[in-house]
């Protein structure tokens, strides 16, 4: 039997998408100890930095969560489905680094990067719904 959705706990789905900052930054982190450039080419070189993978993780997760919460408040039931849509997407996306990645290293960890923000939402949107 499925419970009845009330709406998003948003201030308790902030905690995942801090956990996915952290889990992305730490990834980041280990990825750089193991001598990958994190560098990427789109339409110009760039390095990608710690700040950068924080605030990327982060705020797109925080914004996709609100808009979440507030179409939520109308259509509980998109609550769910925002999940799986997050998920997929988060997961979907996990060969794009590989086609502006400078190194293979580089291109596991952001790889990496787009895993556990999509899986961080999936299980964020998931244990944040209000019964």
């Amino acid at each position: 039997m499925s419970k009845v959705i009330s709406g998003l706990n948003f201030p308790k789905f902030i905690g995942f998408a801090a956990l996915a900052s952290v889990l992305n930054a730490l990834a980041f982190l280990i990825g750089k100890a193991a001598d990958a450039s994190m560098v990427v080419d789109q339409g110009g070189l760039r390095e990608i930095a710690l700040p950068m993978v924080l605030l990327a993780t982060f705020v797109p997760l925080l914004l996709a969560g609100g808009v979440t919460h507030l179409i939520g408040k109308k259509n509980p039931s998109f609550i769910s489905k925002a999940a799986v849509i997050g998920g997929i997407f988060g997961v979907a996306t996990f060969f794009a680094p590989f086609l502006v990645a400078q190194d293979g290293g580089t291109g596991v960890t952001l790889a990496s990067n787009h895993l556990i923000a999509g899986v961080l939402w999936y299980i964020g949107i998931k244990k944040s719904i209000s019964a």
